[in-house]
């Protein structure tokens, strides 16, 4: 891949200057080359194939339960802006998910994401054949940044199949009706 890491100096330098912003963003979860994202909700999926929210984890240390080998969709606590062309996040499963029995499922955001309250969301799969557990504390995911703003790229157009993801995980102003009860509120 063309383009250079982002390190935590650069990455402190983009929110300076507006070009990212992580919110909340805490100095703890900077890494060298990247950002540890922290669960906020966890999502299951229904009978009519859409998510719905089965849990929040507020600043308390409540946990979550996810069954022997059950697939669950975490969207972080942090909203992740990139507020730039040029830039794009990949994610970095963390090593503590090898110990932990989990598997963790993420793409990539591309330049603009976020800028319109699109949430991040990666999948979570408990690989042990008896129940595990996730805490607002669990490391899951880092995401890592990648500036190609100083290599030849060509503008890149969201298919319409991926606009329709953008726009699904959008928050707006029926999002904690839509979404689970009292989600703003646990996330302060």
């Amino acid at each position: 891949m063309y383009g250079n890491v982002v390190t935590n100096k650069q990455l402190k330098d983009l929110m300076e200057s507006g070009c990212l912003s992580i919110d909340p963003f805490e100095q703890n979860n900077l890494k060298a080359a990247a950002y540890t994202l922290t669960p906020g909700r966890v999502l299951r999926r229904g009978d009519d194939g859409e998510y719905e929210v089965v849990h929040t984890f507020s600043n308390k240390k409540n946990s979550f339960k996810i069954s022997a080998d059950e697939y669950i969709v975490i969207e972080p606590k942090q909203i992740v802006r990139i507020k730039t062309s040029g830039l794009i996040g990949t994610f970095i499963t963390a090593s503590t998910n090898i110990e932990n029995g989990l598997l963790v499922v993420a793409g990539q955001i591309d330049s603009n994401y976020g800028v319109n309250n699109e949430r991040l969301r990666f999948g979570v799969r408990n690989l042990l054949s008896l129940p595990n557990t996730i805490t607002a504390a669990t490391r899951l995911v880092h995401l890592q940044l990648v500036d190609m703003r100083g290599s030849a790229a060509e503008p890149v157009r969201l298919s319409r199949d991926a606009q329709a993801v953008w726009n699904d995980r959008r928050a707006t102003e029926n999002w904690d009706e839509a979404h689970g009860p009292n989600y703003s509120a646990a996330m302060d």
